[in-house]
């Protein structure tokens, strides 16, 4: 585990993957397995150098939009300084999954083109007419190519899914099939679809 200073704190990341690869591709998630290789046997055929990086509840506190100084517009500046610093001269994938998604969503925006590939898995979109309102020019604006994945029990939906395609420039929805997920709860996980979302991020990446 390496740690990046972080508020009074730092942000745990560890890396994993082909190390030296021209790829990059970095995951935000939340819990006990954030930092974890989602499906070592898939990220074993590409050529990819991942970076996982584990965010908790207080790193993801946050008015309607990001900004300011906020806990959620200081994550996005460490996790900027850590891009810059993990992959410098070179565009980079981008992954969020379910809460860290909108924050993996400001940090495409912020990078513009150094993000060209962002893919976000069960993410919900905003609860209120306010933080729809506020969170839609982000979208406007996003550079990367994006996929939007949602299926099985979780809290992201079809509409939700459509919510954000509706709004970015470049987006693909894909909405996983319940005999796919194969987790305990019946929610779409990341393991479950990291061969999709890792060819999606890193394209060209793959070992024949």
């Amino acid at each position: 585990m390496s740690l990046a200073p972080w508020l009074d704190g730092e942000l745990g990341y560890r890396s994993f993957g082909a190390p030296g690869a021209p790829r990059a591709v970095f995951v935000l998630r939340t819990g006990d397995v954030s930092t974890t290789d989602p499906d070592a046997r898939v990220t074993s055929a590409y050529d990819v150098r991942i970076i996982a990086v584990g965010l908790d509840a207080p790193e993801l506190e946050d008015p309607p939009v990001f900004g300011g100084q906020t806990p959620a517009g200081l994550t996005v500046d460490a996790l900027r300084e850590l891009l810059e610093r993990e992959a410098p001269g070179t565009t980079v994938g981008l992954v969020g999954e379910r809460a860290a998604g909108p924050i993996a969503i400001y940090l495409a925006a912020a990078m513009g083109p150094v993000v060209d590939r962002l893919a976000i898995v069960g993410v919900a979109s905003p609860s209120d007419p306010l933080s729809r309102d506020l969170r839609t020019p982000l979208l406007d604006h996003l550079d990367a190519e994006a996929l939007v994945i949602v299926g099985g029990e979780g809290p992201a939906a079809i509409t939700d899914a459509e919510w954000y395609v509706g709004r970015m420039r470049s987006a693909e929805m894909q909405v996983v099939p319940d005999d796919e997920i194969g987790s305990v709860n019946g929610e779409v996980t990341l393991t479950s679809v990291w061969d999709r979302v890792l060819a999606h991020v890193a394209p060209g990446t793959e070992r024949r």
